[in-house]
């Protein structure tokens, strides 16, 4: 009889509003205990996911599980980038952008269904300022709802929904140096993204052509426009056609800079801060071991 193979949960218990509330017994109902055995812990604060990761890399686990909301898959991921250690999600957030893309979905139970039958893809990894991120960092008006949502006592799609809503009506497109690879650019927009994966949560896909194990940054530049030209958008941003809009520019690159006249919010994985510097974005090819859906490479 084969080895089990050793799983470590991580999981945030402040994720989603209390969306891990019962994890361990649904764990223990659905996880396949002929393939695994597993141990789970529960994270105490900003920041503790990423050490649990690093010290889960110099253990005998062979997977690490990230269950919470993307800014808990950003953590866990930080500690597993370059090891030979599988990132699995179980989402249990908000928006949960990469694990809809990776085709586990928003079910908890089904994500543990990904766990059994799954596969282990290959993925790179995207840097910040030497901040690592795994699906979408980006300037502009989605940073800035991102920030403020941060700071908000609500969160959730209501939350996220209504603050957007709100600064929209005052919100005005931002003047950029951009320096893409070699070429320097000057863009007054809206919205800038740079994306290693195509969505955030909500299924609302901003760089739709972006992959996952390309080796190349996708480059969302979304310019400057009357604010009904905005909202005639809005169903591009779900159908996954918003890169055929003429308000759209893309590019892809290993190297980008975006220059700062003053201090901007900006987002990494739909977590919203403050930034001061200017920004360099960096990919990071194949650099990390994730689980998705049986078929997620033929959807991709």
């Amino acid at each position: 009889m084969p080895a089990l193979k050793s799983i470590y949960f991580i999981v945030n218990p402040f994720s989603g509003g209390g969306k891990t509330k019962g994890i361990e017994e649904k764990i223990q109902t659905h996880l396949d205990h002929h393939q695994f055995k597993y141990q789970v812990q529960f994270t105490e604060g900003l920041g503790h996911a990423t050490e649990l990761a690093k010290a889960a890399v110099r253990s005998d686990h062979s997977i690490v599980i990230a269950v919470g909301g993307d800014g808990t898959v950003n953590e866990v991921a930080a500690g597993l980038i370059n090891s030979d250690k599988t990132m699995g999600i179980i989402p249990a957030g908000s928006g949960n952008g990469l694990a809809m893309h990776l085709g586990i979905g928003r079910d908890i139970t089904k994500a543990i269904g990904v766990l059994n039958n799954g596969l282990a893809i290959t993925i790179d990894t995207c840097v910040l300022n030497e901040r690592p991120y795994i699906n979408l960092a980006g300037i502009g008006f989605d940073a800035l709802i991102a920030y403020q949502t941060a700071h908000s006592k609500t969160r959730g799609f209501l939350a996220y929904a209504w603050q957007s809503i709100r600064s929209a009506l005052v919100y005005k497109a931002k003047k950029y140096q951009l320096k893409i690879d070699d070429k320097v650019f000057e863009k007054e927009a809206i919205i800038i993204e740079v994306a290693n994966a195509p969505m955030f949560g909500y299924n609302f896909t901003v760089a739709p052509l972006a992959k996952l194990d390309d080796g190349l940054l996708e480059i969302v530049v979304i310019q400057k426009a009357w604010k009904w030209r905005y909202i005639l958008m809005l169903p591009r941003f779900l159908n996954g056609t918003v890169h055929k809009s003429n308000l759209v520019e893309r590019y892809t690159a290993k190297n980008v800079v975006i220059k700062l006249k003053e201090p901007a919010p900006v987002h990494v994985d739909g977590e919203g801060y403050l930034l001061e510097s200017d920004l360099h974005f960096s990919i990071n090819p194949l650099s990390l071991k994730v689980m998705a859906s049986a078929d997620w490479m033929h959807e991709a």
